[in-house]
């Protein structure tokens, strides 16, 4: 779509917004920065609590957001993601907020933090007293009716019937209604369809009655055929029919109850989109008054899963040196499936953290390394970080040999709320210098140190680990790595 055109549906977004006194879903930290992120929402699991989270179309665009437990970052998110999953122990429990940041760096206000704890019932929670939802208004017209609910606990789309007729799954927690009789009582029911064997099916979840404004009861036809044309990892062109009769003014499009976009055409590209996200999208007519008709049939699509211009990791930094080793550390803002450290072009080590320790490297000897994301879902590669340079102290030359084999020879699992154990046995290092005894890493972190070749580790239940290990001879002076093993640790959920 043309840039002119874009510029006029935004000069007339504005306009409609005045009509509609639109209230701005969120405050912004200040007049220049990213407005605060809403709706934080966890889901939790055994052993993983998944975040969720909106923002608000107002104040400048977000390009990250940082997820935050207490005062430390454990997630960060890019450009246009706006959900996490987090690994945690089973049986434990972790309170979050989140922030927006724009490409200038500044940070919004922290969301309404959540909680979420990792555990499953042995009871099927399909089964338990259903805690529902809280259902509010947003907005009231003459025509139109906007409202929101909380999520589910358990998840899932819930059913929305306005006045007895059902418009099916409603994706997200918002939705508007127009076309409605004014001064008028309309009722807004939500609906959960429970698995549980002898539940009957759908579940009221929660309801509100509100009433319309007095007013004019004309209304115009609803458009129809609202149709997705194209869509990006941020964006979804849209193009629709004219009602017929009078031709309105001009049309406005929801996403849920947000508007999101306004045109006199029928065709129109919303964006400021986040990628991999749900929406549901309706137009509606508007006559010169500013009523509106009832919504089209809507649109339900997602963004594209991949980024059309993915992060690079930043901050390569070297954090650590000896005769031996090297260690670096970065920071990606995005989700990666794994990290490959170049040295030169050359790959010299795999890891899924944002952090390495290389081994086993001569001493003085000069090295220029680059690190490049593995992006989740088959997403590709991410560009090259810029290059950081880096020299080895002087020491001597010999090393001890790289232990052979490195593998997990006990994973005992927790009983909650105890710690699971990992034992790991490894080679012993034959050739070059003597091992005075070995040092087992997870990322850059020494996890254990030994005389023999085997080390048991408490660990949180439920979560993954890699490790390599090292031999050390009696200067400190580190081996090569051994291969990298991946395990997670095994648990027990409650009867």
């Amino acid at each position: 779509m043309s840039p002119p055109f874009r510029r006029r549906g935004a000069i007339l977004l504005a306009t409609v917004l005045g009509t509609l006194a639109i209230t701005a879903p969120a405050a912004s930290a200040g007049s220049t920065g990213p407005a605060t992120p809403t709706a934080l929402w966890a889901s939790t699991t055994g052993s993983s609590i998944s975040l969720t989270w909106e923002q608000p179309r107002t104040g400048s665009r977000a390009t990250a957001f940082r997820v935050y437990e207490n005062d430390r970052v454990v997630a960060r998110t890019t450009t246009t993601t706006t959900t996490t999953n987090l690994e945690v122990p089973f049986g434990s429990t972790h309170t979050y907020t989140v922030t927006a940041v724009d490409r200038r760096g500044r940070e919004s206000v922290r969301a309404t933090p959540v909680t979420g704890r990792s555990w499953q019932y042995g009871y099927n929670p399909e089964c338990m007293p259903d805690p529902g939802v809280s259902v509010s208004v947003r907005e009231v017209t003459a025509s139109a009716v906007a409202v929101a609910w909380t999520r589910h606990p358990l998840g899932g789309d819930l059913e929305l019937r306005v006045d007895g007729r059902s418009l099916g799954p409603i994706p997200g927690t918002s939705v508007r209604v127009g076309g409605l009789t004014p001064a008028a009582s309309h009722q807004f029911a939500l609906y959960r369809y429970s698995q549980c064997p002898g539940s009957g099916g759908l579940r009221l979840a929660g309801s509100i009655t509100a009433t319309t404004a007095p007013g004019d009861p004309a209304r115009l036809e609803a458009p129809t055929g609202l149709t997705v044309t194209g869509r990006t990892d941020s964006t979804v062109d849209l193009s629709w029919t004219a009602p017929p009769g009078t031709p309105p003014t001009r049309y406005v499009i929801y996403d849920g109850a947000t508007l999101v976009a306004a045109t006199t055409g029928t065709t129109v590209t919303v964006d400021r989109l986040y990628h991999a996200t749900w929406h549901r999208f309706t137009v509606a007519a508007l006559d010169a008054a500013g009523n509106e008709s009832t919504h089209s049939a809507a649109a339900t699509v997602a963004t594209e899963t991949c980024l059309t211009e993915p992060p690079r990791p930043v901050d390569l930094r070297v954090t650590g040196t000896s005769p031996s080793s090297v260690r670096l550390a970065w920071i990606f803002d995005s989700t990666a499936a794994s990290y490959t450290v170049l040295d030169g072009d050359t790959p010299v080590a795999t890891t899924r953290y944002p952090e390495v320790v290389l081994t086993g490297l001569p001493s003085a000897s000069a090295h220029a390394y680059r690190v490049v994301a593995s992006l989740a879902q088959g997403c590709g590669a991410s560009p090259r970080s810029r290059r950081v340079e880096v020299t080895t102290p002087d020491g001597p030359p010999a090393r001890p040999a790289a232990p052979a084999s490195l593998v997990v020879s006990g994973n005992v699992p927790a009983v909650w709320p105890s710690s699971a154990q990992v034992t790991l046995t490894w080679s012993s290092s034959t050739g070059g210098e003597p091992p005075a005894g070995y040092r087992l890493y997870e990322g850059a972190t020494v996890v254990g140190e030994t005389a023999g070749t085997s080390l048991t580790l408490p660990v949180g239940a439920g979560t993954t680990h890699e490790y390599v290990v090292v031999a050390v001879d009696a200067s400190g002076h580190e081996s090569a790595p051994s291969p990298r093993v991946t395990v997670r640790a095994m648990y027990l959920p409650p009867p």
